[in-house]
């Protein structure tokens, strides 16, 4: 019969082996790794107000700055920088400035054309806002003459270590030194949820200059969990490292008493983290950081929070052979932003439950609407901020 045909030892033994085979072809070992608990999280819904904008024609737009003229620049998943301006009438519309990569069939849809197409993550306005810094995830740190719109290559390798493998977001100093988070060495952007659920810390914070080397040299020499925004602090002492997966805020100090330490600026955040902006409160006066946090961590459930202790299972997961996109389809989508105060406290955060509007990467406050990047979505997200609830909440969060 079936069943006993089923119960064959032989028979046994191959669904056993075939069971054994992704954890054994998996391109990726995972290691057992420590995650904080899941903390409570208050429901809004703050964030249901939210247009979106260039729907479909706008893919992905990771990172968002603001020129001198208030317009948007911003890089999409087809590997175009484009900025998005508001005419006279009150019109929103967008131009390409540019893309770091070559126009093919496919690109901003198919994935594993990226390395083709380039993939624009961190945006910086440099040398006065004549340049862009891009932090392509595959063309390495790229710079935008805004003027000429031509783009050149400042660094693709790293001293003494592997070549820039995920360069995902930039800060500068006054005097040019340029700071760069590679998010992994181990996979590139395409494959970033295979470094999530390893669980392997692999990602550096760099110091690169413009010498014409074409390499960055490592600052902090132990391996981090996937970094990923950066952002000086309102003092311009410190740079703030967002910890995508450990929900928190890394600080590292150019001077003072912890010149040199990686110390906690902010833990237990209820998302997975993504981008970090400067925030200043214009009702309130006080200044804190607003964050993109792409998915939820709170309970009742978070399945990276369930599944830390099992890292043959993750290994598994990473060696199936399905689809890669259905590692994140698998995570329930929710619309998040946080925001902290300057002691890294969350204060208020701004959420869809229906997750319309999810997957954020970041927020920024733009002449009286909040304006919200998405690694995944094809739209920009835009809603009236001034004078609304929202801006209001935020203000009594801050007093």
């Amino acid at each position: 019969s079936m069943c006993e045909c089923f119960f064959h030892p032989f028979v046994a033994a191959l669904i056993a082996v075939l069971a054994c085979v992704p954890y054994a072809t998996a391109p990726l070992e995972a290691i057992t790794v420590s995650l904080p608990p899941l903390g409570e999280l208050e429901q809004n819904r703050y964030l249901e107000a939210a247009e979106h904008l260039f729907e479909g024609d706008i893919i992905g737009p990771e990172a968002l700055v603001v020129d001198s003229t208030g317009s948007i620049i911003t890089g999409l998943a087809d590997g175009r920088i484009v900025k998005i301006l508001t005419t006279d009438d009150g019109q929103v519309t967008y131009e390409t400035l540019g893309r770091t990569g070559e126009e093919v069939k496919g690109c901003g849809v198919d994935i594993e054309l990226e390395h083709i197409c380039g993939r624009p993550l961190g945006l910086k306005l440099s040398q006065g806002g004549r340049t862009l810094l891009i932090a392509d995830g595959y063309k390495g740190l790229l710079e935008m003459d805004l003027k000429s719109l031509e783009i050149s290559t400042l660094a693709k390798e790293v001293e003494g270590g592997p070549a820039l493998t995920l360069p995902n977001a930039i800060e500068e100093t006054a005097d040019g030194t340029i700071y760069l988070t590679d998010t992994s060495t181990d996979v590139r952007r395409n494959r970033i949820f295979w470094a999530a659920i390893s669980g392997k810390a692999t990602g550096r914070l760099l110091k690169c200059r413009r010498d014409g080397s074409g390499k960055c040299k490592s600052v902090i020499t132990e391996e981090l969990f996937m970094p990923n925004g950066i952002v000086f602090d309102h003092d311009h002492r410190c740079l703030l490292v967002v910890m995508t997966i450990l929900g928190e805020v890394k600080r590292y100090c150019l001077e003072g008493p912890d010149k040199g330490v990686l110390t906690t600026f902010a833990k237990n955040l209820p998302g997975t983290l993504d981008n970090i902006h400067k925030y200043h409160d214009q009702k309130s006066g006080k200044k804190g950081y607003v964050v993109g946090m792409g998915a939820k961590y709170a309970k009742p459930f978070a399945l990276l929070n369930t599944l830390q202790s099992f890292p043959m299972l993750r290994q598994w997961i990473i060696g199936l052979p399905v689809p890669y996109e259905l590692n994140y389809k698998l995570i329930p989508p929710y619309g998040m932003l946080g925001f902290l105060d300057t002691n890294g406290q969350l204060i208020q955060t701004f959420q869809d439950p229906t997750a319309r509007t999810s997957w954020l990467s970041e927020g920024i406050v733009v002449n009286g609407s909040l304006w919200m990047g998405t690694w995944l979505h094809p739209w920009i997200a835009c809603m009236k901020f001034t004078e609304t609830d929202a801006e209001n909440a935020l203000a009594a969060a801050f007093e």
